[in-house]
């Protein structure tokens, strides 16, 4: 009984015995003996459940209805784990998702190469090495209720979901002149150094020649950069009474978004075609506006 049970489980899971076996760390022989008509050694049946996603319970076949909601149970799960290690233990989870997000049949290629890729997840790199240096290994899958976009692996673990919106995509970008302006700053010489030498940083003001210094950039550069960084709201600027009188500060505008942004630049602008999963299914255009009633 127990044996068809992991049999069913596994099957519901997309796992080959191999791949189970391999998460188990047992041989495939051993899988294949439980499900005919074998047991598995008690010893075994907290990994084998763990990595099943299910309780020992359900692997003797005494599966209760589920009555909780999934939110409440993501939140007793995240409270049972120690503080430091919950967003490492969210981020497991959430790259998974590719396994079960997708369009298509439960038997779909889609389902059966997810699974041999993260049937260890998260791998533990990201680059894959050509003759032009390390390219990330990415994750995406682009389908018309929205995108998924993530790095399964340890050297940079990164995760991105953007449900698509009831108004589209579109509606909630920002001006194309506010992007310019935007790109024009962080284009201008010296502003990149800037930026990440002060996100090196603890974060307190310091003045343009010493923000210069950190950045080894001339402090002609630096000024102009941070005028203009300021105005994109990318730092912020205060003054500062001294002895020979007021001095113009700056600090860091650190709102969560710069570095969620260089990585994305960086996915955006990177060359080569390395892919763990891609999955496109899209029907509609990606900026498409939803049509108002009466208009159609």
């Amino acid at each position: 009984m127990i044996g068809e049970n992991i049999a069913a489980i596994r099957k519901e899971r997309g796992l080959t015995q191999e791949q189970l076996a391999r998460m188990v760390g047992v041989s495939a022989q051993a899988v294949s003996k439980w499900e005919n008509g074998g047991a598995p050694d008690a010893e075994l049946l907290p990994a084998i459940a763990d990595r099943l996603e299910v309780t020992v319970d359900s692997l003797f076949g005494r599966r209760r209805e589920q009555t909780e909601s999934m939110e409440l149970i993501l939140s007793r799960w995240l409270n049972s784990i120690p503080g430091e290690q919950r967003m490492a233990k969210l981020y497991e989870v959430l790259i998974r998702s590719f396994q079960y997000c997708y369009a298509g049949s439960d038997e779909g290629d889609l389902k059966t190469l997810v699974n041999a890729v993260y049937g260890h997840a998260p791998l533990k790199s990201c680059y894959l090495s050509d003759s032009e240096g390390p390219v990330w290994m990415r994750s995406y899958m682009d389908l018309d209720c929205g995108l998924q976009l993530g790095i399964p692996s340890e050297d940079c673990p990164m995760f991105f979901l953007l449900p698509r919106p009831e108004g589209g995509y579109e509606t909630n970008l920002g001006e194309n002149e506010d992007y310019r302006e935007l790109f024009k700053a962080l284009s201008m010489p010296g502003s990149l150094e800037l930026l990440r030498s002060l996100y090196r940083r603890a974060n307190n003001y310091c003045s343009a020649a010493a923000a210069a210094s950190f950045a080894e950039i001339e402090p002609e550069q630096a000024r102009a950069a941070m005028e203009a960084l300021e105005r994109c709201h990318l730092l912020k600027k205060e003054q500062v009474e001294l002895e020979k009188g007021p001095v113009e500060v700056y600090s860091v505008h650190d709102n969560g978004a710069f570095l969620p942004f260089m990585l994305f630049a960086r996915w955006l602008r990177e060359k080569g075609d390395a892919w763990f999963t891609g999955w496109n299914d899209r029907k509609s255009p990606l900026l498409a506006v939803p049509e108002k009633e009466g208009e159609r």
